[in-house]
Order: C-alpha cells, then structure tokens, then sequence
C-alpha cells in the first residue's frame, strides 16, 4: 500500500476529493500546489489516500514535462501551449496571459 495525498474539500454533505488536480507523493507537494495555482480558493484541504497501484518512479514522470514560464510548475506536453507564445503557458495560465496580450 502507498500513502499519496490529494484536495478535499467540504461539500455541506459530504467531504469530496478534485479528483481532476491529482495526487501528490508528499504532503508538501500537494500544499505547494495550493500555494501555487489554488491560492484564493478557501474549505481545500489535504487528505491522505492509500493505493494498492504501484507510484511510478520521479524520473519517468519526469519524461515529456515541460514547466510553464509563468507559474513555473511541470505539465505533460498536452497541456502546454508551445506553438502560439514565444515561451510555454499552461493551460491555467493561458486565459490570463492571452487577456494580458489584447490588452498591450
């Protein structure tokens, strides 16, 4: 069994995992996510959850990552848009950035 860590947040009736953010191998991890791309949204929490799966190695994760130039955390090269900016954006940071260009 491995331990990984993922955000919960308080539904009124129920406790719900972001399934769509991921799961983190540390606790720091998952609280620097927050600090990084969550930070204005409150009730998120920190939640341990055990799996039987084995947790791929950092070093194969590592293979096609390309971090964002503007929020300086690693995506798969899907969500990275590489082909209309002169740096990488990710896709979080794309809507804010693309409005900052109209704006120029």
């Amino acid at each position: 069994m491995k331990t990984v860590y993922g955000l919960f947040i308080d539904t009124g009736s129920a406790e719900e995992m972001f399934w769509d953010r991921g799961v983190w191998a540390t606790s720091e991890a998952c609280e620097a996510y927050i600090n990084q791309v969550m930070g204005h949204v409150t009730g998120i929490r920190i939640g341990e959850l055990k799996i039987n799966d084995a947790f791929p190695a950092a070093a194969d994760e590592e293979d096609g990552m390309i971090t964002c130039s503007l929020c300086g955390i690693d995506y798969n090269e899907a969500d990275v848009n590489v082909l209309d900016y002169e740096e990488p954006v990710c896709v979080n940071c794309e809507p804010e950035y693309r409005q900052s260009l109209d704006m120029a």
